[in-house]
């Protein structure tokens, strides 16, 4: 009787840099520019090591050049239909599969870098597996919130570890969704 090789579960991580009441940029065009260098750091060091990294239309806008230096998916309602240049493809999760795009691809690893759209697409298809969060000493008042979404319900996660990454109070939480 011949079995077939079980499909190896692609492995969902989202990164996010936020202020501490929750935002993730001052607005849809602003960049990451404070952060500090330590949270900078990690993230390189943790995209090097996946196998593909999700995006939305602004993120790609704000820091597209070093996203085309590998396989990125960019979540798009401006293409009907998947549209790859190089490494980098735009896909429109209304009228294609983003979780088949990544299984005909063999992505083992994916990591999801942003905006609120793109962090509420992913968790609402069960597509984040860990969420890395740094928070840094800001308080911006207003500004694009970490997840938003129509349709949102709650979703738990447990923290796993959290770790200073330097003495003007960068901390970097890591958790695991529950459920």
């Amino acid at each position: 009787m011949a079995t077939k090789k079980a499909q190896a579960k692609v492995k969902y991580t989202a990164f996010v840099a936020a202020s501490i009441d929750g935002r993730i940029a001052k607005d849809e065009k602003s960049g990451t520019n404070w952060t500090s260098s330590e949270d900078w750091k990690f993230f390189q060091k943790s995209l090097s090591k996946m196998d593909a990294v999700i995006a939305g239309t602004n993120t790609y806008k704000v820091v597209g050049t070093r996203l085309n230096k590998r396989n990125t998916i960019i979540l798009t309602s401006k293409v009907s239909k998947v549209k790859i240049f190089g490494s980098v493809a735009f896909l429109n999760p209304k009228k294609d599969s983003l979780k088949k795009f990544i299984k005909h691809k063999k992505y083992k690893s994916v990591g999801i870098v942003g905006g609120s759209h793109v962090y509420n697409f992913c968790l609402e298809s069960k597509m984040l597996d860990e969420l890395f969060v740094t928070v840094e000493p800001y308080v911006f008042g207003s500004g694009v919130p970490m997840f938003s979404g129509t349709k949102f319900k709650k979703h738990k996660f447990i923290l796993e570890s959290v770790k200073k990454l330097n003495k003007k109070g960068t901390i970097l939480l890591r958790y695991k969704y529950a459920g």
